[in-house]
């Protein structure tokens, strides 16, 4: 074999490499965030109790981020993909949603914000993420995070079950990026 052909051979294999490392989907992320959402999102508009709702996501949310970073972890590594400049990319991305939200407790305790303002104030922190998450880590998070944005306004001004409408929408466009196919996980500019 020449030169010229290894060289033809080995940029072929670096090329297909290459094209298969864009990441498999994780549906089980997807699937933990629907439950999650919808379960969560339900209990504003049933429970009076605001103990309840607070103590479900304290709970609820560290556990589900710890959770998705261990099957995103997993499944990267069965997909034979290590990359953890990438894992900590999002890592790091859901980490400071979670923070931005924590620190949103001082203006409740300040006086600034009810606890049901607390609340939207997450819906919208939301927002904001998965759509930085759609365009700069994975493509089809993109619609969730504007659905999510219509979702804010619903949690503001829709009495009744608007918070258990907005979670069972958000569980029904988590679940169906589930079954979006690739997703790019790379930076998309």
């Amino acid at each position: 074999m020449t030169d010229h052909a290894r060289l033809r051979d080995d940029i072929a294999y670096v090329r297909a490499a290459a094209e298969q490392s864009t990441t498999v989907p994780v549906p089980a992320i997807h699937f933990l965030w629907a439950l999650l959402v919808f379960v969560g999102f339900g209990l504003v508009d049933v429970v009076d109790d605001g103990r309840w709702i607070g103590g479900y996501w304290a709970l609820a949310g560290p556990a589900g981020f710890g959770l998705s970073a261990w099957i995103g972890r997993r499944a990267d590594r069965q997909a034979g993909r290590i990359d953890r400049k990438a894992g900590l990319r999002h890592v790091l991305h859901w980490a400071t949603f979670m923070s931005a939200g924590v620190l949103g407790l001082a203006l409740v305790q300040a006086g600034h914000l009810t606890w049901r303002g607390f609340g939207s104030l997450w819906v919208l922190l939301a927002a904001l993420t998965y759509v930085q998450a759609g365009l700069h880590l994975e493509r089809s998070l993109l619609p969730v995070g504007l659905l999510l944005a219509g979702g804010f306004l619903v949690t503001l001004w829709l009495p009744g079950f608007g918070w258990t409408a907005t979670g069972t929408l958000l569980a029904i466009a988590l679940v169906a990026t589930a079954f979006t196919g690739k997703q790019d996980r790379e930076p998309a500019g």
